[in-house]
């Protein structure tokens, strides 16, 4: 077991000793146990699943951030952290909608990127709906 805790601008998000935390980096896809080597390390928007003492399984959309484990307690700092439950499905499609009919209509390739990465968060939060 070790201590796991998602932060937020808005504050400490989620905080639980769990048994198992998997997440994807940049580099690819990783799961941590308890007394791992220290690690720190930028995460992609995608989800991010939990074991729980319990053996429950609980999962987040995760919207990019930063990942710090000491062996002992990981945190993650992140822009954003929706559990399925908290995303509104329809607002998340249309704005993924509204994201790609705008990256057609542009040259700029600052505003592209930056459409494309609203398009990732929505699609994640498409996608993390189903998991209810």
């Amino acid at each position: 077991m070790f201590k796991f805790k998602v932060v937020t601008p808005e504050g400490v998000k989620y905080e639980e000793d769990v048994q198992y935390v998997e997440f994807k980096t940049k580099e690819g896809s990783m799961g941590t146990l308890t007394q791992r080597l220290p690690i720190v390390t930028s995460l992609r928007i995608a989800p991010v699943s939990i074991k729980k003492a319990d053996n429950s399984v609980e999962s987040f959309a995760i919207h990019g951030g930063i990942l710090e484990m000491t062996g002992e307690e990981m945190t993650i700092v992140t822009t954003a952290a929706e559990r399925s439950e908290d995303i509104d499905v329809e607002a998340a499609r249309k704005a993924m909608e509204s994201a790609q009919e705008q990256i057609k209509a542009t040259e700029d390739q600052f505003k592209k990127i930056k459409l494309q990465t609203r398009i990732e968060k929505n699609l994640l939060r498409v996608n993390m709906s189903k998991r209810k």
